[in-house]
């Protein structure tokens, strides 16, 4: 009888020790599946960019007409047709991805300090006070990144996301479970002037990249075909022929920026640039 106990007890730990394998595999299949998807994905978003030259992206939002990096910067981008918004992030105290472009909070709002010494609830306790038409907006608090996404989501706009500053390997998480969490890794584009950067985010996620330089050459090419899936965005006063014949030999998109003379953008155009980063041009409506 007791021998027999334990044969049954044996065979329940066998059976439960098997389920738990086949759901440890079937989980780390559902992961390979998904990133297989946001892969063949990502890949269809540069393909599209290839068929179009010349997708227009605002310069965090449309900063000539609400100041730069707020939510009504990016709805006006949406309700002008911008094909895609570009916002800065950094990372506050308590490791939340926010939108500011400086480092510090100083120029664009009324207080003072490094994004990075507030906690979210504090830096919400923040006004803009600068910034194009800042008097017909008032109350504006410094957004999210996950309320970018969403107005993104919202206006069918793709994100473009430049990462400035961050205070720790474990943000690169956030920021990648962030994307994951909010349908966004298959659609945006994550910036950096910081190749390590996006070699940190490349190890997680396989998000769509794009080196910005403003000094490019054949090495900046050879880089970002290493970093995978990325691209690269250059100065528009550095677009020489020989540098975007050798990144169309070699499969890579190219962005400009920030251009605002129309006949400039017309000329990129016809170059065949890919994106094209502005303060002031507007989408053919």
């Amino acid at each position: 009888m007791g021998k027999t106990k334990i044969r049954v007890k044996k065979t329940k730990i066998l059976l439960f020790v098997g389920l738990a394998v086949l759901l440890a595999a079937g989980l780390i299949w559902r992961q390979d599946l998904s990133h297989a998807f946001v892969s063949y994905q990502v890949e269809q978003n540069r393909e599209e960019a290839f068929d179009n030259a010349g997708l227009f992206i605002a310069h965090r939002g449309a900063s000539t007409l609400a100041p730069e990096n707020s939510l009504p910067a990016f709805r006006l981008a949406g309700e002008y047709g911008y094909w895609g918004a570009e916002c800065d992030v950094s990372v506050t105290k308590d490791g939340v991805w926010v939108l500011m472009h400086d480092q510090s909070v100083d120029r664009m709002t009324n207080g003072r300090g490094p994004v990075d010494s507030f906690t979210l609830e504090e830096i919400r306790k923040l006004k803009i006070d600068a910034g194009a038409n800042g008097r017909f907006y008032t109350d504006l608090q410094i957004p999210t990144l996950e309320e970018f996404l969403q107005i993104c989501r919202e206006y069918d706009m793709t994100p473009v996301i430049e990462i400035k500053s961050v205070r720790e390997d474990t943000d690169y998480d956030t920021l990648a479970d962030l994307l994951r969490q909010t349908r966004a890794e298959d659609r945006a584009i994550v910036l950096s002037f910081d190749d390590q950067k996006l070699q940190k985010l490349r190890e997680i996620s396989p998000v769509q990249m794009m080196l910005l330089s403003n000094r490019p050459s054949k090495a900046s090419v050879d880089r970002v075909l290493e970093l995978g899936n990325c691209d690269l965005a250059l100065e528009y006063r550095h677009c020489s022929g020989t540098l975007v014949d050798y990144a169309k030999e070699k499969g890579i998109l190219l962005g400009v920026y920030t251009v605002d003379d129309e006949l400039v953008c017309r000329d990129l155009v016809r170059r065949g640039i890919n994106f094209i980063t502005t303060n002031l041009l507007r989408p053919a409506a």
